[in-house]
């Protein structure tokens, strides 16, 4: 038993290594990925890596520390182990996390205080082992330990600027890259760097009204319309290295400076234990240095060639007259491995939730059976209410597909035909006058209240459509309607609601449901919702034609602008580690056209139609332009 316990006493310490080892290389190669990927398991896996790389870390720093003999009678039960002194080191480089990666979530830079916290207490530890181990090792180990341990402190010290940098309070502008390119990809790119000082003050949370004219008038330079959506990605995609990797920190002269240091503390580490003897150390021990060496050079090269995939490095190198380094850069960046232009730099997707998901229609059969056993478990408990089924479906029926032209298309070009003039008056819409008329006050009052009606309107008319030539734009319709109720029973944060939206739609789902049960049927229901929105609400369904769908498009779409406009910076931030969102995508787009014309022009119009002191409060608001101020004057005098 005894020689059980010695045994995996001494392998622990080396698993814990090769472990935290083999959870960095995972978080190098996934690293990358979120930005492009809604793959729930990915994610998963993905966390519980980050989160488990520092505890590995950090228990494995604290064994080493260990450095005492230990004896049960005669026989050593613990021994210090002869390469801690070099191995300490490797664990502070893992803490110091993968390039791809430093922040999981956006909170994790608001927590940057605490991890420099961490930092001080991790390398006093290493210190510590450091210290204690003198005596157990010999020259061999001393000396490439000590350049080991220069680079750990980099690696980590890296890090904590990373996640300080990341932090949108602390956001700090580089300084601009003049290059001027109008044509192809590149020259998407060019406009894609010019933009970015002012788009980065856009994350912190100002508007245009507050941003410098130099980044306002980058913001509004002309672009080909086509090229709009590629544009939006490139800025969307490096303002996600500038959050959640090391992008910022590298971007600096005294990163750069630092970093070659590291690699070439690690080179000449690395030589100097392959010169040196090691007659003195198990097999094991040194084929476990050997594979943390080279396995960290291997990162260094690959981080070398992140580097030079970035659009910032091609544009510094072009800018810069290195015309065969940046030759190198481009060809990087536009290889399958880089940012090739055909494909996207995001998710490319959009969240679909549909009302009749709830209550089991037009689900899979898996999906119907855990919700019918959660019923049943919850009925015999005799606990629970409609939120536990709200809650259950979200996490079952919510699905993402491609955000596919037309979706794209219908946003780009309504941002770009809006002015700020036209508001939602009814009698410019023919079809949906009545439905504007009954809901605008709503919309104003409870924008949630507003999305379900209109979604359940929109699903009612579209189930009974037939024209089979509109199959196109009743697909757009029905995407747009989806994503919004999407948002408001996901992702409420990013919609202007407060307060819990459950309520509002559990109101309308048990009015509908409870005159139909128990018999769930996709017509019952549909039946049932087209008499509530008659008879409840003064809702009637127009006439099935091309123009009412062209209007339902239309008004979706200004209902995605108008959220847009009124969300908060930060959370848009914080869905760039998931994979991004449309919402981010037309919230972004309205800022190069000028778009808070389309909030103020809505904030006008509800004005106008609810009472004189509504228009004075409109009137006060700040950045407010100053065409709808005079109109809000009128309309408060």
């Amino acid at each position: 038993m005894e020689n059980l316990l010695q045994q995996l006493n001494e392998w622990e310490i080396r698993l814990l290594v090769l472990l935290s080892f083999i959870l960095q290389m995972l978080l190098f190669f996934t690293g990358g990925l979120r930005l492009r990927s809604r793959n729930t398991p990915l994610r998963f896996c993905m966390w519980i890596a980050y989160l488990g790389a520092d505890l590995v870390a950090v228990y494995a720093l604290g064994l080493l520390s260990r450095h005492k003999d230990a004896h049960i009678g005669k026989e050593i039960f613990w021994a210090a182990h002869p390469l801690a002194f070099l191995w300490a080191p490797f664990l502070l480089m893992h803490l110091g996390g993968q390039d791809t990666i430093t922040a999981f979530a956006i909170e994790d830079n608001n927590l940057w205080l605490r991890h420099l916290l961490n930092l001080v207490v991790q390398v006093g530890l290493a210190l510590y082992v450091f210290w204690e181990s003198v005596g157990h090792s010999n020259v061999v180990i001393l000396v490439p330990g000590i350049f080991v341990f220069t680079s750990g402190i980099i690696k980590y010290g890296e890090r904590t600027l990373a996640l300080m940098y990341g932090n949108l309070k602390g956001i700090n502008s580089s300084s601009e890259i003049d290059l001027n390119l109008h044509e192809g990809y590149f020259g998407i790119i060019s406009s894609a760097l010019k933009s970015t000082p002012g788009i980065r003050v856009l994350f912190e949370g100002r508007t245009l009204s507050q941003m410098e004219e130099r980044h306002r008038e980058a913001l509004r330079s002309k672009i080909d319309q086509k090229h709009l959506p590629k544009l939006l990605e490139i800025e969307l995609n490096l303002m996600y290295d500038d959050i959640y990797t090391k992008a910022m920190v590298l971007r600096s002269r005294s990163g750069i400076m630092l970093r070659c240091v590291s690699q070439v503390s690690m080179v000449v580490a690395f030589v100097l234990f392959t010169v040196n003897k090691k007659h003195r150390y198990s097999t094991a021990d040194v084929a476990i240095t050997y594979m943390l060496f080279t396995g960290g050079l291997c990162l260094e090269a690959c981080a070398i060639f992140i580097l030079l995939m970035s659009p910032r490095t091609w544009a510094w190198l072009e800018a810069r007259g290195y015309h065969r380094l940046s030759r190198i850069s481009s060809f990087l960046l536009y290889s399958k491995i880089g940012r090739p232009e055909g494909r996207p730099l995001w998710s490319n997707c959009m969240g679909q939730y549909n009302f009749l998901s709830y209550v089991d229609c037009d689900v899979p059969m898996k999906s119907k059976l855990v919700k019918k056993v959660a019923r049943m478990m919850v009925s015999i408990a005799g606990v629970g209410d409609g939120k536990s089924f709200l809650w259950l479906s979200k996490l079952l029926d919510s699905k993402h597909i491609e955000v596919d032209k037309e979706i794209m298309d219908s946003i780009v070009v309504m941002v770009d035909c809006s002015d700020g003039s036209r508001a939602l008056n009814p009698e410019d819409w023919p079809n949906l006058g009545s439905l504007i008329e009954k809901l605008v006050p709503d919309f104003g009052a409870s924008f949630g209240y507003g999305i379900v009606c209109f979604h359940i309107f929109t699903e009612t008319h579209l189930r009974k459509y037939y024209h089979p030539q509109d199959f196109l734009l009743v697909g757009v319709c029905r995407k747009l309607s989806n994503y919004m109720l999407y948002l408001l029973v996901t992702h409420p944060e990013m919609l202007p609601v407060s307060g819990t939206t459950e309520p509002t739609m559990i109101f309308f789902l048990d009015k509908i449901t409870s005159a139909v049960s128990p018999s769930y049927t996709a017509d019952r229901i549909l039946s049932s919702a087209s008499s509530l929105l008659q008879d409840g609400l003064g809702l009637h369904q127009p006439e099935q034609r091309q123009e009412t769908l062209r209007e339902i498009r239309d008004l979706w779409t200004r209902l995605l602008l108008f959220a847009a406009g009124k969300s908060r910076a930060d959370m848009h931030a914080a869905q760039l580690s998931r994979g991004g969102e449309l919402l981010t995508f037309a919230w972004l787009l309205m800022a190069h056209k000028g778009g808070e014309l389309l909030t103020f022009a809505w904030l006008l119009h509800l004005a106008r139609r609810m009472s004189r002191a509504a228009a004075i409060t409109v009137l006060k608001a700040e950045h407010v332009p100053s065409e709808l101020k005079k109109t809000a004057a009128s309309v408060g005098s």
